[in-house]
């Protein structure tokens, strides 16, 4: 299962999304995490804990993607948001 650490706000900025930490989360994570239009919907997802195979659902259902490639990308998105200290 996996999660987002509590203590981020999503807002739409100018044309971008972004995860804005607050709190004392601005503390281990300096800037804010850019989201795209899909990185916002897995991000959501994240909010209440999910495993990689809902996520990839919830890009099949949003998108016209191939399953593999909804899992490859769901993949690719976790290890940047493990990268950056956000996931639980």
């Amino acid at each position: 299962m996996y999660k987002v650490k509590d203590g981020f706000i999503v807002r739409k900025i100018g044309n971008q999304i972004m995860a804005v930490p607050v709190g004392s989360r601005t503390s281990e994570i300096h800037g804010m995490i850019a989201l795209s239009e899909s990185g916002a919907l897995l991000w959501a997802a994240l909010e209440n804990g999910a495993e990689i195979d809902a996520l990839a659902d919830i890009l099949t259902d949003n998108y016209e993607v191939e399953r593999s490639v909804a899992v490859a990308d769901v993949e690719s998105f976790l290890e940047g948001l493990k990268k950056q200290g956000a996931l639980q």
